[in-house]
């Protein structure tokens, strides 16, 4: 079981620090469509999310690598809004640079990460349409079932082919797997159906600095993983933190079939 659980953990943390950057090229129909002037061209583009709410905000996402260095795409998007009239905005961030113009209803937010000279950067970019936008859940809120007493920290809806997901991540005070276990009960009152229920391990590099997924003595358990089926209806939760009298921080995704 615990090797069905660390997979689904690690996806939900990687989920976490994607949105929490992002909380810091537009395509036909994506969320942020009316939103097209693109600062920086990249010569490679991965579509990361097309049609994506982040705190009821319409959302685009997209994983760019540039022909040149991080300075000289630093420049670029500077030199671009400054011609445009636009004000934009740089600065470091630990080992990313932020760079950001708001130009009427549109905010660009481009993360280069991490820093460093190199004829390719790299870096993510989100266009957010602060007003006009369509705001619309696919998953309403009554759909997603929380803790008793939660805090709702930020809130994520991505739209996919055939499918929709919706994550919220909030806080409960008291342990961690002692929260698991209480959600996983009331879940089970509703109707859903336990898949697993498991340590959720930090993920950690082995020592030639590869990530192999395997579990060993150099991971350490961080917290409780669940995971909950209702008809077409998935949940994935992984609770953290919460020692003592700290509070306990969830993740929760919903997955829905269309």
């Amino acid at each position: 079981m615990r090797f069905l659980i660390q997979p689904l953990s690690r996806c939900v943390t990687n989920r976490l620090s994607l949105y929490a950057a992002l909380l810091c090229l537009p395509l036909p129909h994506a969320a942020a469509a009316q939103c097209e002037r693109f600062p920086v061209q990249p010569e490679r583009v991965q579509v990361i999310a097309n049609d994506m709410l982040i705190d009821g905000i319409p959302t685009t996402v997209f994983d760019l690598q540039f022909a040149g260095s991080a300075h000289d795409v630093s420049e670029a998007f500077r030199a671009f809004w400054t011609r445009e009239g636009v004000p934009a905005k740089a600065r470091l961030e630990s080992s990313s640079l932020l760079l950001s113009a708001l130009d009427g209803p549109c905010h660009y937010v481009l993360q280069i990460a991490p820093v460093r000279e190199g004829p390719h950067a790299k870096g993510l970019m989100s266009v957010m349409r602060l007003a006009g936008g369509d705001t619309t859940h696919h998953i309403p809120d009554a759909a997603i079932p929380l803790p008793p007493d939660a805090t709702r920290v930020s809130n994520v809806e991505s739209r996919d082919p055939g499918q929709s997901g919706r994550t919220s991540i909030v806080r409960v005070s008291g342990d961690a797997a002692h929260q698991a276990r209480r959600y996983s009960d009331m879940l089970a009152a509703q109707g859903w159906s336990a898949i697993a229920i498991a340590p959720a391990y930090a993920v950690s590099g082995t020592s030639n600095g590869a990530d192999d997924g395997a579990i060993d003595g150099a991971q350490q358990v961080a917290g409780t993983a669940i995971a909950m089926q209702r008809g077409s209806d998935r949940i994935d939760a992984v609770f953290s933190g919460g020692s003592g009298n700290g509070a306990t921080q969830a993740v929760i995704h919903l997955t829905r079939i269309r």
